[in-house]
């Protein structure tokens, strides 16, 4: 696959300023608050999902990510955390289970209630390896944001959110605004599952001269599927169709796709 030209600067990045300013303010979100209020440590979370893509190619067969969460310190009605995920993207390139991406997620920010919504502004940072394979240029990005997500209906049956970020950073991929929302509700509940269906859409801008030439783009989702709750533990065996883009590390391309999975989720705490 092409690689960018050695001399292409790949790489943009916001002013030390504003960077600065951000890490003050997230800092002072957490500090404000008298230090006799800390609750350490009050919730954490782990996440595991597993899903076949179809149809397949040879280095697009399943997907599995591993991940989890913890809410460090909380501080009245404010939380500061940490979540970080590995992916990873297996084909049979070489053999018949064969890792052939491997992508990392990592992010921090804080949380805390306006009503009924829940404010986060966030700090995210993606990286993206091939795995196995000669070194490719960084290919990386990190994203200042903020969310906002909410519930509603008889008991809490629907879920919504809304982000915007920019990127401070972007290698390769020459990603600038970003925009996502996106929800699920619960169709059918019953004593020991629910039926749910959920949507997403994802808006991404690209650089004018980016490395991998394309323009901007729409990331989207639909899924459906069953959720068998366990108290704070969470089955859900689903199925989903998908437009995603930028399936490869180093050359532009695009997948209309569908998902068949499962996925199990853990929070303990408040």
């Amino acid at each position: 696959m092409p690689t960018p030209h050695a001399d292409h600067d790949t790489r943009t990045r916001a002013p030390r300023s504003s960077r600065a300013v951000a890490a003050l303010a997230l800092a002072g979100l957490l500090l404000g608050p008298s230090a006799e209020s800390a609750d350490f440590l009050p919730a954490v979370s782990l996440h595991l999902e597993a899903a076949r893509y179809e149809p397949v190619e040879t280095d697009l067969h399943w997907t599995a990510t591993m991940g989890g969460g913890a809410d460090l310190v909380g501080f009245g009605g404010v939380r500061g955390y940490i979540v970080g995920e590995a992916e990873t993207i297996i084909g049979n390139t070489r053999r018949a289970f064969d890792a052939t991406q491997a992508n990392y997620h990592l992010e921090t920010g804080a949380r805390w209630r306006e009503g009924r919504v829940v404010v986060n502004p966030f700090f995210h940072h993606v990286s993206r390896h091939l795995s196995d394979r000669e070194k490719a240029p960084a290919v990386d990005w990190n994203m200042l944001g903020v969310r906002a997500e909410t519930t509603f209906g008889q008991a809490h049956r629907a879920h919504v959110l809304a982000s915007v970020g920019h990127t401070t950073l972007a290698s390769l991929v020459g990603y600038r605004w970003e925009l996502i929302g996106g929800g699920d509700v619960e169709l059918l509940r019953r004593k020991h599952f629910a039926a749910y269906g959920a949507a997403g859409a994802r808006l991404v801008t690209i650089h004018p001269d980016p490395a991998l030439v394309r323009g901007d783009f729409v990331d989207w989702r639909v899924e459906g599927g069953l959720r068998f709750p366990r108290g704070p533990r969470v089955l859900e065996a689903f199925a989903a169709y998908e437009r995603r883009n930028d399936v490869f590390l180093l050359v532009p391309g695009a997948r209309d796709r569908a998902l068949f999975g499962l996925r199990i989720r853990l929070k303990e705490g408040d």
